[in-house]
């Protein structure tokens, strides 16, 4: 039995992606990288822990300067107090006040949020990605064609 694979498509497809500018490369990455990323934050946000529903609207993706990816994850920005979010996700110590007594004041205990999303969403996450990355690719080359 042989079987043959037609390739041309993928080789145009990879000259046109390589003879892209830096720029337009780590546009069509962050797109298909925020949008595989979405189930995450999703399930995250409905998973975390609300008292004062800061944290659930501080979830979300942020660009890392220069380079094509994303972080995923409770962030600062946008006036959200969501900067505990790694004390809910791991959890503390036992810790004390500096008094004369050290009165106790308490400890959190992590509940893995994030971690879970993660977990339960990432057999969807490289095809979804491919999927959204050609996605992206043919939006750009339909707005090459029309200029």
């Amino acid at each position: 039995m042989e079987i043959q694979i037609n390739t041309t498509q993928i080789d145009a497809l990879k000259e046109f992606f390589e003879g892209l500018s830096a720029t337009d490369q780590r546009r069509i990455f962050l797109t298909a990288f925020r949008k595989a990323a979405k189930p995450i934050i999703a399930e995250a946000k409905s998973t975390v822990p609300r008292r004062t529903g800061n944290l659930a609207r501080s979830i979300g993706s942020i660009a890392v300067a220069n380079e094509a990816a994303i972080i995923v994850g409770a962030k600062k920005s946008g006036g959200y107090k969501g900067w505990h979010g790694h004390l809910i996700e791991n959890g503390t110590v036992n810790r004390f006040r500096k008094t004369r007594k050290n009165a106790s004041t308490g400890r959190v205990i992590g509940t893995r949020f994030l971690e879970n999303a993660y977990n339960n969403n990432e057999h969807f996450i490289s095809q979804y990605t491919e999927e959204e990355m050609l996605q992206a690719i043919d939006k750009l080359i339909v707005k090459i064609n029309k200029r």
